[in-house]
């Protein structure tokens, strides 16, 4: 398998790492509109596989002359660009798969209307996966699986929540808010109003509604969590059906983020300060602590201490009914970068929880999907699962059926 990550950045690195370790894979053709960056992610892999490039990914033809040859691209840049980087891949004949989606895809669900790019790649006989990295990704996958044993969906609620332990007891409020990617999306993501499917339809809803208590397993516990800006219910009942009546995600509510929220700071429409021009978001993304590259800053020393402090979670809560009886699965998906040494003595990086379903994706579609643009959950779970865990990937979930 030949392909191009589009996107070098903090999962480009991880996605490479993975590819250069993989034996199917024999060409990586990285590049990004920072060649630095790329040459650097490079140089840390250290595999002959890997040929770095320049690319403007706004540009399709950029994107198009570099991927001919390729069977995959991989597109890791921001959501926005997706519309971009599938025309380039289309037009050189390849495959494609991204992590997230946003315009134009979400008012199209919503509105019933034919998919973008979805009758050109189909014609082409290729296929562009959407929306599979981890969230969403990874969990559409795992919940799919778990619908599949259910002969009718009433619901499919996704929570995602985060706690750190061993710091100060008010480092959530006291210390610098870093969302460890890019702030101004981050940001947005909890500004835009989020699409809540209810009742068989969708409906978009206020930042911040549907706030309630959700008690995660241990040691991430009880938290807040709202209504969130997100891929899962937009897809996911479109493309589950047996009559799915609700869908959402929701995400914790911190602190930072909701304050900046409500105070109008996430706003990018101008206001006049000092008889300047200015917009909120813009001023709050120029004071927040820079993402980094956390490929490129990751530390092996750091890993017992971030494995028992940094806790994630990922609950998929599908009720439902089998045989006439009414089923519930709770799907608990802990941190999946845990344990760091082993993960990084696996695929050279930690940093696996987005890379390692995007790359598994890749590879399935490769070897043969639905035509057209798909998402996460209309692959074949077993499958993905299958080979995900072949890696020797050592990663287990918990699930509760009642």
């Amino acid at each position: 398998m030949k392909v191009l990550i589009v996107g070098a950045g903090g999962q480009g690195g991880p996605c490479a790492s993975i590819l250069a370790r993989d034996p199917e894979t024999s060409e990586i053709r990285l590049a990004d509109v920072d060649i630095v960056i790329a040459e650097k992610v490079a140089a840390k892999i250290g595999s002959t596989k890997i040929k770095t490039y320049k690319v403007d990914a706004t540009k399709s033809a950029e994107v198009e002359n570099i991927a001919k040859g390729v069977d995959v691209v991989i597109d890791l840049v921001m959501p926005w660009m997706a519309t971009n980087v599938m025309r380039g891949a289309l037009a050189a004949g390849a495959n494609y798969v991204n992590t997230a989606f946003d315009t134009p895809f979400w008012d199209e669900f919503t509105e019933g209307r034919p998919l973008t790019l979805d009758k050109e790649f189909r014609e082409a006989g290729l296929t562009a996966l959407l929306g599979c990295g981890m969230a969403p990704g990874f969990i559409n996958v795992v919940a799919k699986m778990y619908c599949d044993r259910l002969d009718t969906i009433e619901s499919v609620k996704i929570r995602l929540g985060k706690k750190k332990t061993g710091g100060g007891p008010y480092d959530d409020i006291i210390k610098p808010w870093n969302p460890g990617w890019a702030p101004i999306q981050a940001l947005k993501d909890c500004a835009d109003p989020p699409i809540c499917f209810a009742d068989g339809k969708y409906e978009r809803v206020g930042a911040y509604d549907g706030i309630e208590e959700w008690q995660f397993p241990e040691p991430v516990g009880k938290l807040l969590v709202s209504h969130h800006s997100h891929e899962e219910p937009y897809s996911f009942p479109a493309n589950i059906g047996k009559g799915i009546k609700y869908c959402d995600f929701k995400y914790y509510v911190a602190y930072h983020p909701a304050a900046l929220v409500s105070l109008g700071l996430a706003s990018d429409k101008e206001v006049e300060v000092r008889g300047m021009k200015v917009k909120p978001i813009d001023l709050v993304a120029a004071v927040l602590p820079k993402a980094g590259n956390a490929f490129l800053e990751e530390d092996p020393s750091r890993f017992a201490y971030n494995d028992a402090h940094n806790y994630v979670s990922m609950v998929a809560e599908i009720i439902g009914a089998k045989d006439g009886c009414r089923k519930t699965f709770s799907i608990h998906c802990p941190n999946m970068t845990v344990p760091g040494r082993e993960i990084f003595d696996l695929f050279g990086t930690a940093l696996v929880n987005v890379a390692l379903p995007v790359v598994t994706g890749a590879r399935q579609i490769n070897d043969g999907a639905e035509k057209g643009v798909i998402f996460a959950e209309q692959l074949d779970p077993e499958n993905f699962i299958k080979r995900m865990m072949g890696t020797g990937y050592p990663y287990k979930w918990d699930v509760t059926e009642s």
